[in-house]
């Protein structure tokens, strides 16, 4: 196989891949080409013309990666057009920090729900019971996870 189909595979492959994360396969998309792209950056019309997708499918797509902090934005001097990159300066750790607070909120999301349940004995209520116990041990054991990534990180410097 060709590395051009080897590129556009794994582009395809990134989209599927974040489709069942419950973001677009176009997210995916792009990120698969900002992954295997030579260039630090790439532009809006490139993506455009790469990806064979319309501006706005990009433009929403670009706006929902930046949120999730995976992509960012870039211009450079002279230049009117905004490039885009994978985060340069990403902190890892941060970010899985707030994946945690949002879990954390879920769980008391699931909490109230289960609270709110006249039926604590049903199938609905066996789900939350589970999905409390899982997300109640997840978060105490995270604390120790991330020291232990700490020190690995700290190792290798």
């Amino acid at each position: 196989m060709s590395q051009y189909n080897e590129r556009v595979n794994f582009i395809e492959e990134t989209g599927v891949f974040f489709e069942n994360l419950g973001m677009t396969r176009m997210a995916g998309r792009i990120m698969g080409h900002l992954m295997i792209t030579d260039k630090e950056m790439v532009s809006f019309d490139e993506l455009t013309q790469v990806l064979q997708a319309s501006k706005s499918s990009i433009s929403n797509n670009l706006k929902a990666l930046t949120q999730t902090y995976f992509v960012k934005p870039a211009t450079r001097p002279g230049d009117r057009k905004t490039y885009y990159m994978l985060t340069p300066d990403m902190d890892w750790e941060l970010y899985f920090e707030k994946r945690i607070q949002i879990l954390q909120a879920m769980n008391q999301l699931f909490k109230k729900g289960l609270d709110l349940r006249v039926n604590k004995k049903d199938q609905p209520a066996q789900w939350l019971i589970e999905a409390i116990d899982f997300y109640d041990w997840l978060i105490k054991e995270v604390p120790a996870l991330m020291e232990r990534w700490k020190k690995e990180k700290t190792k290798a410097s």
